[in-house]
């Protein structure tokens, strides 16, 4: 399982939640394994139970899928120890991955349209 927090931005304590894989999306939506809506971005923040939270981390060991399209393979990466965000930027074991999180506007070309962190321990996931 994926141990997530997200971190407030007026620095409360953080939201946790639990899941074996997560999707971030195009869209601007956190979806579930069961493509459930659990959290959307709202001007660069992730609203997660009806607070505003400014970045993430995901202790793992987590593998990242990144559809860099609409279409084509995506790219599987990891397994990662543990994964943050900085400024929208995602990172793995401390280290820049140059992806951009999905679901920021504007989108510029080369931007990932998905994002899945899933559980090493939870087989392929379909989120």
């Amino acid at each position: 399982m994926l141990r997530i927090s997200f971190r407030q931005v007026s620095g409360d304590p953080p939201t946790l939640m639990l899941a074996s894989c997560v999707r971030f999306c195009t869209d601007g939506t956190l979806r579930g394994a069961d493509n459930c809506i659990v959290a959307r971005n709202v001007e660069g923040c992730w609203m997660v139970g009806g607070k505003l939270h400014r970045e993430l981390e995901c202790d793992g060991p987590v593998r990242v899928r990144v559809g860099l399209s609409d279409h084509g393979e995506p790219l599987h990466i990891g397994p990662f120890t543990h994964l943050h965000t900085s400024a929208g930027v995602l990172y793995g074991d401390d280290k820049c991955l140059n992806i951009v999180m999905p679901g920021r506007q504007p989108r510029r070309d080369g931007d990932c349209a998905q994002l899945t962190l899933i559980s090493e321990g939870g087989g392929r996931g379909q989120a």
